[in-house]
């Protein structure tokens, strides 16, 4: 009798903001004999402008099996994100003819995100969706964040939460798991970057107070960038050294971008603006960093894991579930600023420890790779009737 073929299964990642959370399942898909990865890398991993960053996927020891590009910037400006989506659908569309998969894993929320989610539907490849049943009341993440979950097949969340609200939706709950958080897993790397080495490639000392930044765009906002000029009022009044990450693709972004850079520009020795550290380097960061600022989901689930105090600024991250201690204020300069003092307060920084929640065990990962390889995926891709209860 020959050998059972291992099951192949494809993974998408489109940029930084999903490559955190993939990495450790691809490590333990990679790592069984019974499931073959193919990487799928697109979009911004691709694009010079937002770092290049398909080289921390190689950096992190994993070569994609296919690139994916729809995301070419022309005269210094991103395609229109409809016109993204598009070629993101039919870009994914002809890399899962060529990979003929058993399945598609897809994580989070994202335009292009669902984009890939439809492809893979009309192809009939059954979806793997991680960190359905989450809220974002801000942006229209959370719109598609639900649609991707009526799309997909097996649902890997992160909270008993999350998988209520996706069995509210209708969805079978013998598909429906709990796992964890895997962005976590990065907690138990034991590589992450030291102060040394983040100050070589930052290019300036890191003196406390260390900040991170980090403002994207609220995109369901009557003022996406709502934010932004509170948290750049935050920096200007309350001495420290700033690095800012750069936002990622999405409507505003632009604004967004040309603002910090010339806000970081302004002292450049205590202010320092990148596209991309990586996992390894973020985390390490944040590490050594003594606040977080802006309006990240990084500020809502990372930071309290590592006992980092983060102010969350305006609307963005409006309905998600707040794990440990976090400080919320509105769109305003000095409620910022007054924030951003009280979070680099040694009180506050005891407090964040102390209500640091124990989501993290460093095997997400490998529990959505046993889920994966225990999962028999529907051929063809039907899902369970929803039943109506009078």
């Amino acid at each position: 009798m020959s050998p059972t073929r291992a099951r192949r299964i494809a993974l998408l990642t489109s940029g930084r903001q999903d490559w955190g959370i993939l990495r450790s399942t691809c490590a333990a898909i990679r790592q069984r004999a019974d499931l073959e990865l193919r990487l799928l890398a697109g979009g911004m991993h691709l694009a010079e402008r937002y770092g290049r960053t398909v080289e921390l996927i190689r950096e992190d020891g994993f070569e994609p099996a296919d690139e994916l590009r729809w995301l070419i910037s022309r005269d210094g400006r991103d395609p229109d994100v409809e016109d993204q989506a598009g070629v993101a659908l039919s870009e994914v569309g002809r890399a899962l003819r060529r990979a003929m998969p058993e399945a598609l894993v897809l994580a989070g929320d994202r335009f292009e995100t669902a984009a890939a989610a439809l492809a893979a539907t009309v192809l009939r490849v059954p979806i793997v969706h991680l960190h359905g049943g989450e809220q974002t009341e801000g942006a229209f993440d959370d719109a598609l964040r639900h649609a991707i979950t009526k799309l997909a097949h097996l649902h890997l969340v992160s909270h008993e939460e999350h998988a209520a609200r996706v069995a509210a939706m209708g969805e079978d709950p013998a598909t429906i798991h709990v796992v964890g958080p895997p962005a976590l897993d990065a907690l138990f790397r034991d590589d992450l970057a030291a102060r040394n080495e983040l100050e070589t490639v930052l290019g300036l000392a890191l003196s406390p107070p260390v900040v991170v930044v980090t403002v994207h765009p609220a995109t369901l906002e009557a003022d996406p960038v709502a934010a932004l000029a509170p948290v750049i009022a935050a920096m200007d009044s309350v001495p420290g050294t700033y690095v800012i990450t750069l936002p990622n693709a999405d409507p505003g972004s632009e604004t967004i971008r040309a603002s910090m850079l010339q806000a970081a520009a302004r002292d450049p020795a205590r202010r320092v603006a990148v596209e991309a550290l990586g996992e390894r380097r973020y985390w390490g960061l944040m590490r050594v960093a003594d606040a977080m600022l802006g309006n990240s989901s990084s500020g809502i689930l990372e930071a309290p894991a590592v006992g980092l105090p983060a102010v969350d600024v305006g609307d963005r991250q409006r309905g998600r579930r707040r794990e440990g201690y976090v400080l919320e204020v509105p769109a305003e300069a000095s409620a910022t600023s007054a924030a951003l003092r009280l979070a680099l307060e040694p009180a506050t920084r005891a407090a964040v420890v102390a209500a640091r929640p124990r989501l993290a065990d460093g095997r997400v990962g490998e529990r959505v790779a046993d889920i994966i390889a225990a999962w028999q995926p529907p051929v063809p891709p039907r899902k369970r009737p929803i039943v109506l209860r009078s």
